[in-house]
């Protein structure tokens, strides 16, 4: 399976019309959906927007919003989300986001750098997880490893896991006022009790893919990890503490 596979099978767990349902979108309006990867989103803010533009730095999976798009007013942009200023865009009555921000751990800037493309009355919607692997039970050992790494990814500024817990801060930080604010169920992720069959092949596929989680540890160390996280999902006591946040604000 693909990454753009894995990707819309994930989009499947999500409940992306309860999200949508919270936005104030108006027909008339131009929305930018900054990381939109392969597209699903966008395709839904489309059906309620005048024009939707999509941008991500993910060629490949950029590629697939592409192919999968049969709407006229979708418009998709290879970009920097980190260089938004430098790209040509109008500027936007409402920014979309889901789970890009965490990329960014020093959000701050980037946040008033996307703001400034939109309008003084604009409206912006963030997505993001906190504690992608706060489940339970797992060993103190395995706790403390999960909570170096993210602290490694974080002083690197590479990927700040605890994301969606700070949002809130920097939504305020930067001056907007928050309308809506929840933090949402999601079957893959902040689910109790043993996962579906499914989603626990998502979550090793998922750990497939983090070579440097990988490298962080050691081959050994990383196996081990694995097996336990996923014997902990398949759990009939299973927890989540893992949370994602959903707010949307106003400029």
């Amino acid at each position: 399976m693909s990454l753009p596979q894995e990707y819309s099978q994930q989009d499947t767990w999500r409940d992306w019309d309860s999200y949508i349902d919270q936005l104030p979108i108006k027909s008339h309006e131009t929305i930018l959906d900054l990381g939109c990867s392969i597209g699903t989103v966008s395709r839904l803010l489309a059906k309620k927007a005048s024009l939707v533009i999509g941008i991500d730095k993910n060629s490949e999976l950029l590629q697939e919003a592409i192919h999968s798009n049969t709407a006229e007013n979708i418009s998709y942009i290879n970009g920097d989300l980190n260089s938004i200023k430098e790209l040509e865009l109008p500027l936007a009555d409402g920014i979309w986001s889901s789970f890009t921000a965490a990329y960014f751990p020093n959000f701050e800037p980037i946040l008033k750098s996307w703001l400034n493309k939109l309008k003084p009355d604009g409206w912006i919607a963030i997505v993001e997880m906190s504690d992608l692997f706060a489940h339970f039970p797992l060993s103190i050992e395995t706790q403390v490893t999960f909570k170096k790494y993210y602290e490694r990814q974080r002083r690197i500024n590479t990927y700040d896991f605890e994301m969606g817990a700070k949002l809130n801060d920097f939504v305020k930080t930067c001056g907007l006022k928050i309308v809506f604010e929840e933090n949402k169920y999601d079957r893959e992720l902040t689910f109790d009790g043993p996962v579906e069959p499914q989603i626990l092949k998502a979550w090793e596929k998922r750990f497939d893919r983090m070579v440097v989680f990988k490298e962080y540890l050691g081959q050994d160390q990383f196996s081990k990890i694995k097996k336990e996280l996923l014997d902990c999902l398949s759990n009939k006591k299973h927890t989540s503490k893992s949370i994602v946040k959903f707010i949307v604000a106003k400029k």
